[in-house]
């Protein structure tokens, strides 16, 4: 049987054990709810993370995409990252389908997440040294095809140079036209009708066989160029674009060998008085200085 002062102390108890049993309560609430709080919390912060890496993924995959087409490499890289990514997004979809996620399973899928990344770094920076090596490539074939084709250039101006035609061993021979139509050699100026050119063109290997245009240009002492259009005489192109007018002109049929003798004449049909002093006389085959000689009218 309690005594009055027992009974008297029990009951001063019950209310702070009441107090002291609500404030665990409220403690084991609260470090529940902030439990559940911070779970809750890293869940959605991981969805919010999986869903940026769902909008770079496509970003990137289409990033990849742009590369296609530029070389046969590329395209088998891009193929290998596109497969290798497509795995690893099955792998995180199969841990993102479950609903209750222990700590062990979220890490997991951060790993996942964080492997992802790399995979996607890795065959960017592959893609870029691909890049750059097919660059490398087309600058190295640019600056070869630019240097074939400048050998070519030079091997066809050595050739076109080797291939030109020669002449040599020229005669001048000046003539007086006797009122019968005869002819006679004669070297004062002011007498002389005609000139007679002759010269040998020189064999040549490399150049080319056929109907070559054969151009006598006679330039007087104060440099007028020698000729009369009425009576044949014109002009041509030289081979670098120059007009000149040459006296006469000519057909060989050039066979490769040495031509002797081939002779070309200018002739006045009025009694022109040709200046004293030294002629030019050049011979052009094909618009290209063959060969040169002068003579002198006293």
């Amino acid at each position: 049987m309690e005594t009055p002062n027992t009974e008297k102390k029990s009951n001063k108890l019950w209310p702070i054990l009441l107090v002291v049993s609500v404030l665990i309560n409220l403690y084991q609430w609260r470090s529940s709810t902030t439990t559940i709080e911070s779970k809750d919390m890293k869940i959605d912060t991981l969805y919010v993370e999986i869903g940026n890496i769902d909008k770079e993924l496509t970003d990137t995959k289409e990033d990849l995409e742009k590369y296609r087409g530029i070389s046969a490499n590329l395209d088998s890289l891009l193929n290998e990252a596109n497969s290798k990514i497509e795995d690893q997004v099955k792998s995180i979809n199969e841990l993102r389908k479950k609903n209750n996620k222990s700590k062990a399973e979220i890490e997991k899928l951060n790993q996942q997440l964080k492997n992802l990344e790399e995979l996607r770094d890795e065959y960017l920076s592959r893609i870029d040294q691909l890049l750059q090596e097919n660059q490398q490539l087309k600058n190295d074939n640019q600056n070869l095809t630019t240097n074939l084709q400048k050998t070519s250039k030079e091997l066809e101006s050595t050739v076109a140079t080797a291939s030109v035609l020669k002449a040599e061993n020229f005669t001048v021979t000046s003539y007086k036209r006797r009122d019968s139509g005869k002819y006679i050699q004669l070297s004062i100026a002011k007498r002389v009708h005609k000139m007679d050119v002759c010269f040998d063109i020189l064999d040549n290997k490399i150049a080319k066989a056929g109907q070559r245009n054969v151009y006598l240009r006679i330039t007087e002492p104060g440099g007028k160029p020698v000729g009369n259009r009425s009576t044949g005489s014109g002009s041509f192109k030289s081979a670098s674009g120059e007009e000149i007018m040459y006296a006469a002109t000519t057909t060989v049929d050039y066979k490769g060998s040495k031509l002797t003798k081939v002779c070309l004449s200018y002739e006045e049909k009025d009694d022109k008085q040709f200046a004293v002093g030294t002629y030019m006389v050049e011979v052009y085959i094909d618009g290209v200085l063959a060969g040169a000689a002068s003579t002198v009218l006293r």
